[in-house]
């Protein structure tokens, strides 16, 4: 659709589909999902086209047609809507709920052949919304690698808030910096944000690409000659190959105590000497329930994996007899 905007320019409005071109979708779908247009009865060539111009069918390179992730349309849609400037912006703003039902079906039916399981975007806005749309529907967790030193403290006071919406969701994170990152004031004050919400930061100084990953389920790659295109990956086996990737680099990257405080805490002590939960709790005459729940913050602030291996790394910290 095209309306007429400010001084005469027309601007096109993209169209959600409507009941017709919506079982169509689900006609094709379960029938595989790949398909070729003179296939479709001519009755629903309308329906069809309706469903072209909402960026939910695509054509093959083998002359068939496939259907697109409900989702990623979704995401497309909102960012044609906002492209359209003022005028036009409270209709970006409107829920795309209409597809969660497509979604769903999308989700649980079996396909042959999947469609559009690479996506390489090069346009800043279009990057921007699909990492959006990936973050909210994120709900286990997020691994992170992000080379280079310091980042933006502006960017950084932003991932500070959205940090918090996540962890409120249940959504955990991993991240890699290298080591440039240890030495940038916002960075280093992110970090101990983060960490003390329970995620974990981790520096590794090796070369490495940009890359995240969203619930194990989309992968995020930069380009290996240009960072400004981004590679969003669906495909399983690929997204396992960054998983892989990541676990490995995970494993060898130095852990750090990124929230040091000034105030020496009495456990430190007594756990660089080996003693356990039950001793600890009787030399400070506190409960063993209380002192579980210090060697647990514990153990997250110094990014240890068990008792032993958070007892090693304060071992490290204390001054020679």
């Amino acid at each position: 659709m095209t309306v007429d905007g400010v001084d005469g320019l027309t601007v096109r409005v993209p169209v959600l589909p409507d009941a017709l071109a919506r079982a169509l979708y689900l006609a094709l779908l379960a029938n595989g999902g790949v398909f070729r247009p003179a296939d479709v009865p001519e009755g629903d060539a309308g329906a069809l086209e309706r469903l072209r111009a909402a960026g939910l069918v695509v054509e093959l390179p083998d002359g068939h047609w496939g259907l697109v992730d409900p989702r990623r349309a979704a995401g497309l849609l909102q960012a044609e809507y906002r492209s359209t400037g003022i005028e036009l912006l409270l209709r970006a703003e409107q829920p795309v709920a209409v597809l969660d039902d497509l979604a769903v079906a999308y989700e649980r039916t079996p396909r042959p052949l999947d469609v559009g399981l690479i996506t390489n975007l090069s346009v800043l806005t279009e990057i921007q919304q699909r990492l959006e749309n990936l973050a909210m529907d994120c709900e286990q967790e997020i691994l992170g690698m992000q080379p280079g030193g310091g980042r933006a403290a502006a960017t950084l006071r932003l991932a500070k808030a959205s940090a918090t919406q996540w962890r409120n969701r249940g959504v955990g994170m991993r991240i890699i910096y290298q080591p440039g990152a240890r030495t940038d004031p916002a960075t280093v004050d992110y970090a101990a944000h983060v960490t003390a919400l329970g995620w974990r930061v981790r520096i590794l100084d090796e070369p490495f690409h940009r890359a995240l990953v969203f619930d194990r389920r989309v992968a995020v790659v930069s380009g290996y000659r240009d960072n400004t295109v981004a590679s969003f990956i669906e495909d399983p086996v690929l997204v396992a190959l960054v998983v892989d990737r990541f676990e490995r680099d995970w494993a060898r990257a130095e852990r750090v105590r990124w929230n040091r405080s000034s105030k020496p805490d009495p456990l430190v002590p007594l756990l660089a000497q080996g003693l356990t939960q039950r001793a600890i709790a009787k030399r400070l005459r506190l409960s063993e329930r209380t002192v579980a729940a210090q060697i647990a913050r514990l153990r997250e602030e110094y990014d240890a994996e068990s008792l032993f291996q958070l007892g090693w790394q304060v071992r490290g910290e204390q001054p020679d007899p």
